[in-house]
């Protein structure tokens, strides 16, 4: 009933914890398809020992989009749940998400809150919205200005899924924001009452150093051209709500090039933080930054506020 689309590269330390998070949940009939993305680590050696719990696939490095999508091709399951390589899932997870799939037809994806820990300390619970229902009544416009959905946290149905004639639900341009991409298209076809969730932190998101997780220049790029494609996509978007569509821009390409500037991608960081500046000029914040990549200097040295 249930496929767990697991991708893995270089996972070895924490491959082993991940899939017994999965097989541990209270769900009889559930499948684990693990993805390996070309790993070097051994990550296949330790996933083959598991034995038949457990569907390996193999192959070159392709990324975590293709992988993903070798994962959704290879599942059975009539629902498909998402979980990064070194994230682990509260027992009762599956079984609750099944449970509200299963008694309303109209529900495309199903989230959870996700509890972010990193070094065994708990630094955030996300999402936390304060009016659930209403907050979802229009779950596609308010995803075009925040991604508030965590990637371990989702279940779908598998015939809500885009690109199954083949070219599979994630777009490979994609390699850090890939899922967003897939929940916007998700919740935008679904309509009213198509996104649900469930206000507990059954999910918990690890954050270890140098994985994915850090590399937050690229990703907020990938942000910046997802939220415009969205835009050309949905013109009406920035037609009804022209001053939220300018604050999102305006945050996506500061952060941007904060993220930028403190990796030293200085002629990035620039262009980034010229175009936060125009979309703001009151803001001192844009400025300051600029200043700094003008003079080479990297925020966490300069202790910019």
């Amino acid at each position: 009933k249930v496929s767990v689309v697991i991708p893995a590269f270089n996972a070895a330390p924490f491959i082993r914890r991940t899939i017994d998070s999965a097989l541990g949940q209270a769900a009889a009939d559930l499948e684990v398809i693990v993805v390996d993305d070309g790993s070097t680590d051994g990550t296949a050696d330790l996933v083959s020992a598991i034995g038949s719990a457990v569907r390996l696939a193999g192959g070159p490095r392709r990324g975590v989009s293709a992988a993903r999508n070798e994962g959704v091709r290879l599942a059975r399951g009539r629902y498909i749940a998402f979980m990064d390589h070194d994230d682990l899932w509260e027992p009762g997870k599956v079984r609750r998400q099944v449970d509200l799939l299963d008694a309303d037809p109209r529900v495309a994806l199903v989230f959870t809150q996700a509890r972010t820990e990193q070094e065994g300390r708990v630094v955030e619970t996300f999402p936390v919205l304060d009016d659930p229902e209403a907050f979802l009544e229009k779950a596609y416009e308010n995803l075009v200005h925040w991604n508030y959905i965590p990637m371990s946290s989702v279940m779908v149905r598998r015939d809500r899924l885009p690109g199954l004639d083949g070219s599979g639900p994630f777009d490979p341009r994609y390699r850090l924001s890939e899922d967003w991409d897939l929940w916007l298209r998700i919740a935008r076809a679904a309509g009213p009452g198509g996104v649900a969730f469930i206000a507990e932190p059954l999910t918990r998101y690890m954050i270890i150093k140098g994985r994915a997780t850090e590399r937050m220049a690229d990703l907020r790029l990938e942000d910046i051209a997802i939220f415009e494609e969205q835009i050309r996509a949905q013109p009406q978007l920035a037609s009804g709500d022209p001053r939220r569509c300018r604050a999102t821009r305006y945050r996506l390409h500061l952060e941007a090039g904060y993220w930028l500037l403190k990796e030293g991608r200085r002629a990035e960081s620039l262009k980034s933080l010229g175009a936060a500046w125009r979309l703001k000029r009151a803001s001192l914040k844009p400025l300051k930054y600029l200043v700094a990549s003008l003079l080479g200097v990297r925020p966490g040295a300069a202790r910019i506020s």
